[in-house]
């Protein structure tokens, strides 16, 4: 981790200087110690700033952030974003008693001063109304005002790819990946919006990296569709069959059904999107392809049936059969 950007944040936030990186170790075990902090653990924080204060013995800033983490944990159990701001601690109670209206007017008022958490938690609250505009506006103001908090940029590309505007999520996620080169998410989310645009190749070199990066089940199922889409059917079948193997979900079988279909094997076609049908709500993609499967089964059979009534008799006058012409 070249940059571990929630370290920075809470040090920020308790006017600490920001620490010398003495090494690798250092930062993974302040960036545990940031999550902590950020979820009101301060007891789990201090654990592990203890093995950071063995790292580094010779830096007076930790044992200073220990001791104040220690005050923090022996007073209450709180999260942090929250007790740092009065209206936010509001604006979470609302949420969790599902008053959404007041949720958003203590944040929306909250939302003139500096506090960059104020403008990602609006921008949250925007992307769940799908107001993107608005949300898109919070978290740029959230990311202006604390440049270091770099998931503003990965939410606004996600908002971006929900409002099918996929031409513009490879900019911020540019930006984003300068400072987080190994976020697996931000890759999905540009080969998202790659497949949206029909960039296939590019679709696919985004989530062949993801999936490097995370073998995730998910990153999975979008390569298979990418294979099935560039027409790469037995690829496509190796990806999906074994994913059919974990998870049993309508779009692993419709995937893999399509791609059976594009190699013409029609039965195995069929039996996988019949198993899509049944899991789905309804994809009327889903039945206009059964159907024609169906069809395309019935006319084999038929034309099958109606070379061996010839050769039937064909037989029985001393004819050459139609497969001896052939």
């Amino acid at each position: 981790m070249k940059k571990f950007a929630l370290s920075v944040l809470i040090i920020l936030a308790f006017n600490i200087p920001v620490l010398a990186n003495d090494n690798e170790m250092i930062e993974d075990y302040m960036d545990i110690v940031s999550n902590d902090c950020i979820l009101g653990d301060y007891r789990d924080a201090v654990i592990y700033l203890d093995k950071v204060i063995k790292l580094a013995p010779n830096n007076p800033e930790y044992p200073k952030l220990k001791e104040l983490l220690y005050q923090l944990g022996t007073r209450h159990q709180t999260s942090f974003i929250t007790g740092y701001n009065a209206d936010l601690d509001k604006a979470m109670a609302y949420k969790r008693h599902g008053d959404r209206l007041n949720e958003g007017n203590v944040l929306k008022t909250s939302a003139k001063g500096t506090n960059f958490w104020v403008y990602s938690y609006l921008g949250d609250y925007y992307r769940e109304n799908k107001e993107y505009t608005q949300a898109i506006d919070a978290y740029f103001t959230a990311y202006q005002i604390e440049p270091s908090f770099t998931q503003a940029l990965l939410a606004i590309a996600n908002c971006y790819l929900e409002s099918g505007q996929y031409e513009l999520v490879n900019e911020p996620i540019k930006r984003f990946l300068y400072y987080n080169q190994q976020s697996d998410v931000a890759y999905a989310i540009r080969a998202k919006a790659y497949y949206a645009l029909s960039q296939l190749v590019d679709a696919e070199t985004e989530i062949v990296t993801a999936i490097a990066l995370n073998d995730d089940d998910v990153y999975q199922l979008l390569y298979g569709q990418i294979l099935y889409k560039r027409g790469n059917y037995n690829k496509a079948i190796g990806v999906l069959s074994k994913l059919a193997e974990n998870i049993k979900t309508s779009d692993v079988f419709k995937y893999l059904g399509l791609s059976y279909l594009g190699k013409k094997e029609y039965s195995n076609a069929m039996l996988n999107l019949d198993k899509a049908i049944i899991l789905s709500n309804d994809d009327p993609e889903l039945n206009q392809k059964y159907n024609e499967i169906k069809e395309i089964i019935r006319q084999t059979n038929s034309e099958k049936l109606q070379n061996e009534t010839r050769n039937e008799v064909r037989g029985i006058y001393g004819e050459k059969n139609v497969s001896d012409e052939e």
